[in-house]
């Protein structure tokens, strides 16, 4: 049975800004990376264990799309769900806190 891919509400936040950043200089690169980050996440619903954990939080674990940005999700495995949770650009200093 598949997992249900939940998107957050910080995520979807994380998400535009991220895109629209990326669409001052270049909105077709922005588009693109959004429609991928999204793609990657809504595979997920098939075996969402395939991606590392994350040291500091074992309940979360986290994909990379491109070379810089970290999405972050967590597996519910009694409602069979995968929310997730953040998405951060690699590139800056300061991240914001994981719910």
């Amino acid at each position: 049975m598949d997992f249900k891919v939940s998107f957050q509400p910080l995520f979807i936040e994380d998400l535009e800004r991220i895109v629209r950043q990326i669409a001052r200089q270049n909105p077709d690169a922005a588009q693109k990376l959004g429609e991928r980050i999204i793609q990657t996440g809504e595979t997920l619903c098939f075996f969402p264990e395939r991606y590392p954990r994350v040291r500091q939080r074992p309940d979360v674990r986290r994909f990379i799309v491109g070379n810089y940005f970290k999405v972050f999700y967590r597996v519910h495995y009694p409602s069979r769900t995968v929310q997730i949770l953040r998405c951060w650009d690699g590139r800056r200093a300061h991240h914001p806190p994981m719910s």
